[in-house]
């Protein structure tokens, strides 16, 4: 038992001697270290305060040389050079790249500066010798200028005599020439007159000149016209429709034909549609092609209805160019006693037509006649001096330059315009032709006896048929 005891007090000896010495090496290593720091500390301090001491030698050569470059002490050593470079840049033109610094700069500034200087001295002197010379100049000038005041008394003495003897002889020759004067006035006057009257009369000849050969142009321009258009028709009817009451023309959009057009339509063997006798009109509803387009049937006459090959003829449109009109006069195509003038406007520019010039129903001209113009459409003569001149004078320009004259009512008839029928006679003066009924637009008309072609019919007062 007491060895049991004794072993476990060695083996307890045995581990403090073991942890003793794991202790002592461990304070040893750790003092060693401690040490070790210290030194370094030591070092590390010495070394900062050398850094410490050089910093403030630095910003405080710095902050010298700022205040020799004339620099604030809190401006940043950026700014400072920045300027400086600029500094050097703008006065030190010159200067080496390798010396571009402020101490060459004072250098070549002063160098500069002495040039200068010198310079200053040389220009002083010459000033001063210049005015010297100036001075001297002035002196023997104003000894001139008297001499020449004395020469010009003694000419301005002798020019007065000189002068009243000139006036004394001038009133002489004055007295002598008032009345040649006078007679050249007088020429002069007679002259001038005469000029005016030659260059009215030349004004005069030259325009009559003007109109006549205007005149002479028209008129040849007229006789081909008429030859190749105006009494020729402007094309013919292709085919019929009665049912639909629709035509086709050899006419297109290549001939500059438009819509709404109007035709009068003449038989195939009229050749001069101007002294025939027409048997219908036809109004131009659709272009179908380059020579052909579709027509309605405005008016015809059951006893010669329009045929194909009919010829078709208008005042108002020729083709691939338009006609030219002027009109002149009160015009009223109905008799209700109010200007129609409007709807002769709007007719000849619905069917491209132009109006060269226009006595209006006020006594207003307006436009110029010209060789274009083709046709004068004149209505009744008006009263009032404003009024009559203005008629007037389209009415001769017209005539100067050869124009076609035709009346309205004649105009209107080519147009096919026909005036609504207000009264029907009674009694002995009816005639049953005064009674026919009016059959709706698109309905065809049945001669007595004929068979009519079935189809669809139409409503009166609608476009829609029914079957």
């Amino acid at each position: 038992m007491a060895a049991r005891e004794n072993q476990g007090l060695q083996i307890a000896l045995i581990i403090f001697v073991i942890l003793t010495i794991i202790l002592i090496v461990t304070t040893y290593m750790f003092f060693s270290s401690s040490q070790k720091e210290k030194e370094a500390n030591k070092s590390l301090t010495a070394e900062n305060a050398s850094k410490d001491s050089q910093a403030r030698e630095a910003r405080t050569e710095s902050e010298a040389i700022k205040n020799t470059l004339g620099a604030a002490l809190t401006e940043k050593t950026a700014d400072v050079d920045a300027r400086t470079k600029k500094d050097v840049e703008t006065y030190g033109k010159g200067i080496p790249d390798s010396n571009r610094n402020y101490r060459f700069l004072v250098e070549q500034l002063g160098t500069e500066l002495k040039t200068a200087n010198t310079r200053i001295a040389e220009l002083t002197a010459q000033n001063k010798g210049l005015t010297d010379k100036i001075k001297t100049d002035d002196t023997a000038r104003n000894a001139e200028i008297a001499t020449y005041k004395k020469t010009m008394d003694a000419m301005a003495a002798d020019q007065k005599g000189e002068r009243e003897k000139f006036g004394t002889e001038r009133q002489t020759i004055t007295s002598g020439n008032v009345e040649l004067a006078k007679k050249f006035d007088a020429k002069r006057k007679e002259h001038e007159e005469l000029t005016k009257q030659s260059t009215s009369q030349i004004a005069d000849l030259t325009t009559d000149k003007t109109k006549l050969r205007g005149t002479l142009e028209r008129i040849n321009e007229e006789k081909q016209r008429k030859t190749k258009a105006n009494e020729v028709p402007d094309g013919k009817v292709s085919r019929v429709n009665q049912v639909t009451r629709l035509v086709w023309i050899n006419l297109g959009s290549e001939d500059g034909l438009r819509r709404q057009i109007s035709f009068s339509v003449f038989d195939k063997d009229d050749t001069n549609p101007v002294e025939s006798k027409r048997k219908g009109m036809v109004e131009v509803v659709r272009l179908m092609d380059a020579h052909m387009a579709e027509a309605r049937i405005v008016e015809d006459d059951l006893s010669n209805p329009i045929m194909t090959g009919d010829q078709i003829f208008s005042p108002t449109w020729e083709p691939g160019r338009p006609e030219h009109f002027a009109l002149a006069g009160f015009m009223d195509i109905d008799g209700d006693g109010e200007s129609d003038r409007q709807r002769i406007r709007d007719l000849i520019a619905l069917n491209g037509g132009i109006i060269d010039a226009e006595a209006s129903d006020e006594g207003v001209k307006s436009g110029q006649v010209s060789i274009e113009t083709k046709y004068l459409i004149i209505g009744t003569e008006p009263t009032g001096e404003g009024k009559i001149n203005a008629y007037s004078e389209v009415f001769d320009e017209a005539r100067n330059f050869g124009v076609r004259e035709m009346p309205v009512k004649e105009f209107m008839n080519y147009m096919g315009y026909r005036p609504a029928e207000r009264t029907v006679g009674l009694g002995k003066s009816a005639k049953p032709t005064d009674f026919k009924p009016r059959l709706p637009e698109g309905v065809q008309r049945v001669m007595p006896g004929a068979r009519r072609k079935e189809g669809p019919r139409r409503t009166i007062g609608s476009d829609k048929t029914d079957s």
